[in-house]
């Protein structure tokens, strides 16, 4: 059978390639006892400590999507295993100290959405995470020859969504404007600090501050 083609149609839509979320779901994860060895001779009362978590990752090899006769349909067993790392940044007296570190490996045995499709067409299965600092708390020993010796212990909590995406193409019921150009890009070297000064405004403290009385003078 022969479509039947009657020429040009009005355009007044739009389609656009996309990553569709197909399903994703909520995983709640504490660790309340995570052991984190200071360096040596760092001042507990006195340095700066900053930990900052990276987005979580999905550990090379460890997905696996299985089938289940007891699920519904299009539903699929997902395992996976989700790595979490983290850098300490400790600051004292000038010097600057960064402990790459990992959460305990995060195994995942859920339940998505993944139906099945056509072979040309791929689902991934990626993860997003926020990490929270729940508690911490520093311990210290005596000091010794090499100065004292401290552990900070922190409690965490892993808020994790997984997703099942996959690349469609989308309708748009209106068909939106392209972005107008970026900016035109400013190399660094024509930078000056002069630049942000003949934008200030003359200071009101330039002239010191009129005297709104006048004491008497004692002879």
């Amino acid at each position: 059978m022969v479509n039947d083609y009657s020429g040009p149609y009005e355009r007044n839509f739009e389609c656009i390639l996309v990553d569709k979320v197909f399903d994703s779901c909520l995983k709640k994860v504490c660790f309340d006892n995570i052991k984190i060895e200071l360096p040596r001779g760092i001042d507990a009362d006195s340095c700066d400590i900053e930990v900052k978590f990276d987005n979580g990752f999905i550990k090379p090899g460890s997905l696996k999507v299985l089938e289940s006769s007891i699920l519904p349909e299009g539903c699929k067993r997902v395992k996976m295993v989700v790595v979490i790392n983290y850098i300490v940044k400790v600051v004292q007296g000038g010097k600057c100290y960064e402990i790459p570190c990992s959460l305990e490996d995060i195994n995942l045995d859920i339940v998505m959405y993944h139906p099945d499709t056509r072979p040309e067409f791929k689902f991934d299965v990626i993860v997003e995470t926020r990490t929270e600092i729940l508690d911490e708390f520093i311990e210290c020993d005596c000091e010794g020859e090499s100065g004292s010796k401290c552990t900070m212990t922190l409690a965490v909590g892993v808020f994790i969504i997984p997703k099942v995406i996959g690349r469609v193409q989308l309708k748009l019921d209106k068909a939106f404007p392209y972005c107008v150009p970026p900016r035109e890009c400013k190399n660094y070297a024509d930078i000056s600090p002069c630049d942000d000064f003949d934008t200030v405004e003359f200071p009101a403290d330039f002239y010191p501050d009129q005297a709104q009385y006048i004491c008497p003078f004692e002879e």
